[in-house]
């Protein structure tokens, strides 16, 4: 697995002013161990053609979209460990394949997803409480990502471990997953997260606490085809001048990525921003990353202009190309991510 370069300064995850938040805001509470449950409805949003079969609610998983939830159900097997049953769509309208395989950022969606959905169902956290990751990195087999003619079915074997808990609810833990095709193993991966109440989440965010984005006016894009973009409206970057970074830009109503209620960035969307600084940089050499870790150090504020930076590094294996790509907001980072991809050469075996 490809880790992240671990910096020195890396605030420490129990200071959570650094950090990714992922909350959906809203109210009430859930009791553990909720059985599985299954949504009829219909993104009329969403991409056409896509279903989520049985599936969860989307307060269980943060997601505003019933046709952008991955995971289906799940099932406690014992005091640590626990099986989940996923599906990747075949047509989704912003994770589009990449030469015939499944988008990147669909595995890093999933585990989040299935970290959530744990915590609200079997480890007692209420929805409503706020959810600050530390970090996500996972590792993918790409020869088992190939998109089919219907959604992927997927289940997803769960280790949790160092769990504090507290009254019965989870503050801390750490996730260890693999997932799963048909008994293949599509990738593996992890991450960390701390749990605050909304009391906590208001103490450290303050006057950031209403923050929205700004509807101004959007800066030019990259073009959509050198960062793996279906079409220049889904494109993270814009120009500097400099080979090397960009300004982060999100078109209004991108509902894939950014839920309206967030008063910061969400951290997937800048996730899917290092990746297309990824392949901007290294084009043009088809960069198709198996490798992805991310450490997330502050949050990523609405309004403060948010560079992205990339930088080929050192590849741990050959035949690979590593890429470094960081956030800044006022001249600190806001995440590390480091990426890797098979050379050309490689790939086409």
């Amino acid at each position: 697995m490809v880790r992240i370069l671990t910096a020195p300064d890396l605030i420490p995850l129990r200071r959570l002013g650094a950090v990714m938040s992922d909350t959906m805001h809203v109210s009430g509470a859930v009791q553990p161990r909720t059985p599985p449950q299954t949504q009829p409805e219909r993104n009329p949003a969403g991409s056409a053609g896509h279903r989520p079969g049985p599936g969860v609610p989307q307060e269980f998983v943060h997601r505003p979209f019933i046709d952008d939830i991955l995971v289906t159900s799940w099932h406690r097997r014992d005091e640590s460990h626990f099986s989940l049953t996923a599906q990747w769509p075949h047509d989704h309208g912003y994770f589009t394949p990449v030469h015939g395989r499944h988008h990147l950022i669909l595995t890093g969606e999933t585990i989040r997803q299935a970290g959530l959905l744990l915590c609200h169902t079997e480890l007692g956290v209420p929805v409503g409480h706020h959810f600050i990751l530390g970090d996500l990195v996972y590792t993918t087999h790409p020869e088992h990502l190939a998109v089919g003619g219907g959604p992927t079915r997927l289940t997803i074997d769960v280790t949790c471990s160092r769990m504090r808990m507290r009254a019965g609810r989870l503050t801390s833990g750490h996730f260890d997953m693999t997932i799963r095709k048909a008994g293949r193993i599509v990738a593996t991966g992890h991450s960390d997260v701390t749990v605050t109440s909304p009391a906590v989440y208001r103490r450290i965010r303050g006057d950031r606490l209403t923050a929205r984005r700004s509807l101004a006016a959007l800066p030019a894009a990259v073009p959509h085809h050198l960062t793996g973009s279906a079409d220049d409206r889904d494109v993270l970057l814009s120009p500097t001048g400099r080979p090397d970074r960009w300004r982060l830009r999100i078109a209004p109503g991108h509902a894939a990525m950014v839920n309206p209620a967030n008063d910061h960035i969400p951290g997937m969307l800048l996730l899917d921003a290092a990746q297309q600084a990824a392949r901007v940089l290294t084009a043009p050499q088809e960069f198709v990353p198996y490798a992805f870790g991310t450490e997330f150090r502050r949050y990523a504020e609405h309004g403060v202009p948010c560079d992205i930076e990339a930088r080929l590094v050192p590849s741990a294996l050959p035949c690979t190309t590593t890429v470094q790509v960081t956030g800044i907001q006022d001249g600190r980072p806001v995440f590390a991510s480091t990426l890797t991809a098979l050379d050309d050469r490689r790939r086409a075996h």
